[in-house]
């Protein structure tokens, strides 16, 4: 259960939504334990902060959320995580699990929803935004190692670079981007980025 000691990182490059968090918190369960406007600045903080919520945005400049999750899953850190969005987007809730994340949050929900949320999942209960539709039928989840293949190559590396960064064989890669295709529905490269991204998995 929260407690006044209960800290929340948080994620977000709207300064407006940020100052709604603040906002939410100033009750006292909760407290602020930094705050990120892109990744890259998540990541430096995750490493040198005590946090015991992570509050992220789905859409930020240089990441999605969910692939920051991802991030933070390998590294072995199992902290609770929220995604956030504006507004629904089809698929979210299955792409969040897929994650590793524990909720979902509409930031039009009003504050008890989000404080609710908040202590849901420090609870270790599950609670994903109804508003978010499901994913469309047809549209097969994509494996962890799949998503992780296509990010790399959404950042523009070659299969041999990815081969390199994960440990694996160029022949793995090969496989796991046709598995992806397939998946995705798409027969190129480029299709499949673009896919990935509609979907919000890389």
């Amino acid at each position: 259960m929260p407690s006044a000691h209960t800290a929340v990182l948080v994620v977000e490059d709207d300064a407006i939504v940020r100052s709604w968090v603040r906002e939410a918190l100033r009750s006292g369960t909760y407290r602020i334990a930094g705050e990120a406007s892109t990744a890259a600045e998540a990541e430096e903080l995750i490493r040198r902060r005590h946090y015991d919520v992570l509050l992220v945005d789905q859409f930020l400049p240089d990441k999605l959320g969910t692939e920051l999750v991802r991030a933070v899953r390998r590294s072995g850190d199992e902290r609770p995580a929220v995604l956030m969005t504006a507004r629904p987007h089809p698929g979210l809730n299955e792409t969040a699990r897929e994650a590793g994340a524990q909720a979902s949050l509409v930031k039009s929900s009003n504050i008890d929803r989000f404080v609710e949320v908040l202590d849901s999942v420090l609870d270790g209960r599950g609670i994903f935004d109804a508003g978010h539709p499901r994913r469309p039928e047809g549209e097969a989840p994509l494996a962890p190692r799949e998503c992780e293949v296509l990010a790399l190559v959404a950042a523009g590396r070659t299969n041999r670079q990815v081969a390199a960064d994960l440990g694996i064989s160029g022949e793995t890669v090969k496989t796991l981007l046709e598995r992806a295709y397939t998946k995705l529905g798409v027969h190129r490269r480029a299709e499949a980025v673009l896919e990935a991204r509609r979907r919000g998995v890389v």
